[in-house]
C-alpha cells in the first residue's frame, strides 16, 4: 500500500457534489462476483426512476471515519454501509438535472450494465450547486 498524505482524496482537483451512504450488495444478493475497490466507476441510477433507463456518471470516493479516501484499489466490504463522496463527471445539463433531484434522503443504485451492485442514500449536499468550468 503506498504512503498517502493524511488528507488524501481520490479526486483532489475535483470538488465533490454530495456525500452518501452506500451498501455494496453481496454476491448472494445479486451483487458482483469479484471484489469491489475504491476508484470503481459504476453508473448511477435514481431509485425513483420508473423507467430504469437513465444512467449518470456519478462516481464514489469511499472514505474512512476520519474523512480520508481509501487508496485506489483498496478492497471494500460487501453488505456493510460505507461513506462516500460523490462526483459528477458528465455534461453541464446533467449537473443541472442533479441539482433538481438530489436532496438528503434521495435513494439511488450503483449499476453495472443492468445489474444493481450497490444501493445508496444521499446524506449531505456539498458542492453540487457551486459553479464549475
Amino acid at each position: 500500500m503506498p504512503d498517502l498524505p493524511s488528507t488524501y482524496r481520490l479526486y483532489p482537483d475535483q470538488p465533490d457534489d454530495f456525500e452518501a451512504r452506500i451498501r455494496i450488495l453481496t454476491n448472494e444478493e445479486g451483487g458482483r462476483y469479484m471484489w469491489t475497490y475504491n476508484g470503481i466507476r459504476w453508473d448511477f441510477r435514481y431509485a425513483f426512476d420508473p423507467k430504469k433507463l437513465t444512467y449518470w456518471m456519478l462516481y464514489p470516493d469511499f472514505y474512512d471515519a476520519e474523512g480520508n479516501s481509501y487508496p485506489p484499489g483498496h478492497p471494500l466490504p460487501t453488505g456493510e454501509w460505507l461513506y462516500a463522496r460523490m462526483y459528477h463527471f458528465g455534461i453541464q445539463e446533467g449537473r443541472r438535472s442533479h441539482q433538481e433531484q438530489v436532496r438528503p434522503g434521495t435513494g439511488f443504485y450503483c449499476v453495472e450494465g443492468s445489474r444493481i451492485v450497490a444501493e445508496g442514500t444521499v446524506t449531505r449536499i456539498t458542492g453540487l450547486f457551486e459553479e464549475r468550468q
